[in-house]
């Protein structure tokens, strides 16, 4: 059984790793393949295990503000599971899930037809799972199909700013190279050129002209993940960290665990078995 792992934005492979490690010790029959971002975070951290347990640079698979980023990322896994499959499932965090039900919602955009053994994976688990992204290029939608406005109040983009805007992000890190030292004017000139969008669904984003970005809309489309899947997640969370995504998947082959640790990964070795044996249920069901 070969699991393919995304972690969080502002992590690495070292840290995934020990973020799951008590889960994989129960599950030892699985094999499981860690693919790190390559895109320098260099924000501040909040996580016990991001500010506590690595020393090395972390990382997230794009730029917040970049669609043309995130279709890139998604393009470099595909090319993976394409060289280095197959494989059974995925696991993400964060946005690493976030990332990972991109892959199954476009692969199963791109193969209607294709066969359960033919799918990119059989099934998937998601902790803290932040929302899905939809890019794409303008050119895939007639002029007249969207709306391109001057205010992205109220978009997705509001959000991406307040990631790479806030002081933490623009301020010079110690111990890091000058190349992956933020570039504030340019950060603060690419988003002043982003524009809203509407999408002919109601959905609302961001356009830098070139390409656009929203999320995937749980309530205007089907159901988006047919496959098995498990939902590990906080109740008190913002619904964009975990039930949003949830609500794309079959119900009748959506499991859930909910925690109580907000954003942070699930810890305990109670609860690790627990998600252990949730992970198997799912597996074996697939």
């Amino acid at each position: 059984m070969r699991i393919l792992c995304l972690h969080g934005r502002g992590s690495n492979n070292e840290i995934f790793r020990m973020q799951t490690a008590a889960i994989r010790a129960d599950l030892e029959d699985f094999e499981w393949e860690f693919v790190q971002g390559t895109f320098r975070h260099t924000e501040g951290n909040w996580s016990l295990y991001t500010t506590s347990f690595s020393k090395l640079p972390l990382y997230g698979y794009y730029y917040p503000l970049d669609p043309a980023s995130v279709l890139q990322a998604e393009e470099d896994l595909f090319a993976i599971i394409r060289e280095e499959g197959p494989f059974d499932g995925i696991l993400g965090y964060s946005g690493g899930a976030s990332l990972a039900a991109q892959l199954i919602i476009k692969d199963r955009m791109e193969n209607p037809l294709a066969l359960p053994h033919e799918r990119a994976f059989r099934f998937a688990i998601f902790i803290n799972a932040a929302s899905p992204l939809n890019c794409f290029s303008l050119d895939d939608y007639a002029e007249s199909d969207l709306v391109i406005h001057d205010t992205i109040k109220g978009s997705i983009a509001e959000e991406a700013a307040d990631i790479v805007m806030r002081p933490s992000a623009l301020r010079k890190k110690a111990g890091i190279e000058n190349e992956d030292q933020p570039d504030v004017n340019a950060v603060k000139a690419a988003f002043a050129r982003l524009k809203g969008v509407t999408l002919p669904d109601g959905s609302l984003g961001f356009t830098d002209g070139e390409y656009g970005m929203v999320r995937y809309n749980a309530v205007s489309e089907d159901i988006l993940i047919d496959i098995p899947t498990l939902h590990v997640r906080c109740p008190a969370e913002h619904r964009h960290h975990g039930l949003h995504l949830y609500e794309m998947c079959e119900p009748s082959t959506a499991l859930e665990y909910h925690h109580e640790h907000d954003h942070d990964f699930p810890r305990g070795r109670t609860e690790m078995k627990r998600i252990a044996e949730l992970i198997r249920e799912v597996a074996d069901s697939a």
